[in-house]
C-alpha cells in the first residue's frame, strides 16, 4: 500500500522513527490548530512521545491493523492521514486526517484521503470507512462530505480532546456508494 503517491506533489508514506524530529516540529509548531481537534496531539509534547506514537502506529501496521501516514508534499511533512484500525470480521475501519495550519484549505486532505480510501476499500477489502470530527470542526465536516460520506448522526462527548470531551458527528462511506 505505501508508499503510495497520490499525484505529481502529493505521497502517503507511514511514519518512522526517521520522522520523528519533522513529525515533532510539526505538532509543536502547530499545536493550537490540532490540539482543538486530535485525539492524541495532547499527548505529544517530547521526542519520546513523537517516538511512542510512531511505533505503536508501526506495530498496528505491520499487523494489518491501521496506519499513520505522514502526508508529503513536494517531500516536506505537512499532515497525515491515520487509520485507527481494520475490523477483518465486519470490513469496516475510520478514518482520520490532521493538516499543518499553514497548509489548510488547498484540497490536500480530500485528495490524499481519496487516494487511502481507495486502497482499503480494494486491497483490504474493506465494505464500510467512518470519520469522527468534532461537530464544530467545519473544516473537517467539509471534507467527509466532499468525499461522498453520508452523515449518521452525533456521538455526544465520545472523546476526550486535550482538555474536553467533543461531541463527534459520524459520518460513513459503504464500497457500493464508492
Amino acid at each position: 500500500m505505501f508508499p503510495l503517491r497520490i499525484d505529481t506533489e502529493l505521497e502517503l508514506r507511514p511514519l518512522t522513527t526517521a520522522d520523528e524530529d519533522a513529525f515533532l516540529s510539526l505538532i509543536v509548531a502547530n499545536r493550537a490548530h490540532l490540539d482543538q481537534w486530535l485525539r492524541w496531539s495532547g499527548r505529544v509534547h517530547t521526542l519520546a512521545d513523537a517516538q511512542a506514537l510512531i511505533e505503536r502506529f508501526a506495530t498496528k501496521h505491520a499487523a494489518g491493523d491501521g496506519f499513520h501516514a505522514g502526508l508529503w508534499l513536494n517531500d516536506q511533512l505537512v499532515g497525515g492521514i491515520v487509520c485507527h484500525y481494520v475490523n477483518r470480521e465486519s470490513h469496516r475501519s475510520e478514518i482520520g486526517y490532521w493538516l499543518s495550519a499553514g497548509y489548510t484549505g488547498r484540497g490536500i486532505v480530500t485528495r490524499a484521503c481519496r487516494g487511502a480510501i481507495a486502497e482499503l476499500f480494494t486491497r483490504e477489502d474493506l465494505h464500510r470507512l467512518e470519520i469522527q470530527c468534532a461537530t464544530d470542526n467545519v473544516a473537517s465536516r467539509a471534507v467527509a462530505e466532499r468525499l461522498g460520506f453520508a452523515f449518521e448522526g452525533v456521538k455526544r462527548e465520545s472523546e476526550w480532546i486535550t482538555t474536553r470531551y467533543c461531541d463527534h458527528a459520524i459520518y460513513s462511506l459503504l464500497r457500493h456508494e464508492w
